[in-house]
C-alpha cells in the first residue's frame, strides 16, 4: 500500500491511498528506487519535479516504511516486502 498526504497527493489526482501489485526486480527483490520510478510512470498525474530529483524523493519529501522513516534502513536501497507499508 502506498499512501500519500501533506499536499503531496494533490500530484496524485487527490487520491490518497493506493493498493498496488509493483513488478518486482530481476533479483526477485523490490527496493523503494524501484517503486519510486514505478510510481512516477503508472499513478503520479502532475509535476514530476515536485515529486522527484534525479532517482530520489525531492528534500523535504518525508518517506515512512511501514511508520518508520526510511533514512533508518538503507533510503532507496530498503528492501520491501509484501504488504509493506509506504
Amino acid at each position: 500500500r502506498i499512501e500519500f498526504g501533506g499536499g503531496l497527493e494533490l500530484l496524485f489526482d487527490k487520491q490518497k491511498k493506493f493498493d498496488v501489485d509493483v513488478p518486482v526486480e530481476p533479483t526477485g527483490e523490490l527496493r523503494v528506487r524501484t517503486l519510486l520510478v514505478w510510481i512516477k510512470d503508472n499513478l503520479l498525474k502532475e509535476r514530476p519535479e515536485m515529486f522527484l530529483s534525479e532517482d530520489t524523493v525531492r528534500p523535504g519529501v518525508l518517506v515512512l516504511v511501514n511508520d518508520a522513516d526510511w533514512e533508518l534502513d538503507d533510503k532507496e536501497d530498503c528492501v520491501l516486502k509484501e504488504n509493506d507499508e509506504v
